[in-house]
């Protein structure tokens, strides 16, 4: 069976999308690892469904490559937004739905942007056993945690992402796990080891608006707070009220790659 699809990215993290397929959910959980395989299949971080949801203009369903279904991935929605527009399914301004709620899309001088909740269980200076410390955790969408580094080249994000991805602390849903160096003249470097595709990616969006929501914390920063990731430059846009930061945009490198159909048995 030949299926359409798009392959797009967001600063390099990268999802194949089916828009409108006929096939239930289940299905994509199930080839997830097969089409995201990158010497047997398509290869992609994940998998990212375009379903109609009324008063939407749609709704976005993601996998991950292990074929796990995550509440949300902050890159694929900004990657769907642009999508979306070029392809006709929604105007510059639109609605998405998603497993955690409702979100603003905006296409402005062809760059996508993507609203988020606010942040939520925000956990400063975290010591676990077993854990580096001080660790630092917040609910962008998905669980975060945040380590900050000396040197973020030298960091062995595999080994130590997986070792607190995997955590008993964070059972069982387990989290993402981000390192992020401070440099000298404030350029901001991130690398995210996430969950589902259990190995580091080239970028992530929730990871960025969690390490923006840190730093807020810590250090004062302000919005806009531009997070320069492996595969490119995120930024994250927020105001900030009496209960903490609000009105999240998401915005950075998007593009669509390439489209053609997929046989899939």
């Amino acid at each position: 069976m030949k299926l359409s699809f798009t392959k797009v990215h967001g600063a390099g993290n990268d999802f194949i999308v089916f828009a409108h397929p006929k096939q239930q959910d289940e299905y994509f959980s199930r080839i997830a690892s097969t089409i995201c395989d990158r010497r047997k299949g398509i290869g992609a971080d994940g998998i990212l469904l375009v379903r109609r949801e009324p008063g939407h203009d749609f709704r976005m369903v993601y996998f991950n490559s292990d074929g796990s279904r995550a509440e949300f991935c902050g890159n694929g929605a900004r990657a769907l937004v642009l999508y979306a527009y070029i392809e006709g399914i929604a105007s510059h301004q639109m609605r998405l739905a998603s497993d955690i709620g409702e979100h603003k899309g905006l296409v402005a001088d062809g760059k996508p942007s993507v609203s988020l909740p606010d942040p939520e269980d925000i956990q400063l200076d975290m010591k676990i056993e077993g854990l580096p410390s001080p660790l630092h955790f917040v609910n962008s969408g998905v669980p975060h945690v945040v380590e900050f580094v000396d040197d973020i080249t030298s960091i062995d994000v595999h080994s130590v992402g997986r070792k607190i991805r995997n955590h008993i602390y964070f059972a069982p849903a387990g989290t993402n796990a981000n390192f992020v160096q401070i440099h000298s003249d404030d350029e901001i470097s991130v690398r995210t080891y996430e969950r589902g595709v259990e190995a580091e990616t080239l970028a992530c969006g929730t990871g960025a608006v969690a390490v923006a929501a840190i730093i807020h914390e810590l250090k004062g920063a302000v919005s806009p707070i531009e997070l320069s990731f492996p595969g490119g430059l995120l930024e994250v846009a927020f105001d900030v009220s009496e209960s903490g930061i609000t009105n999240l945009m998401l915005g950075g490198e998007t593009g669509i790659v390439y489209s053609g159909e997929v046989d899939v048995s």
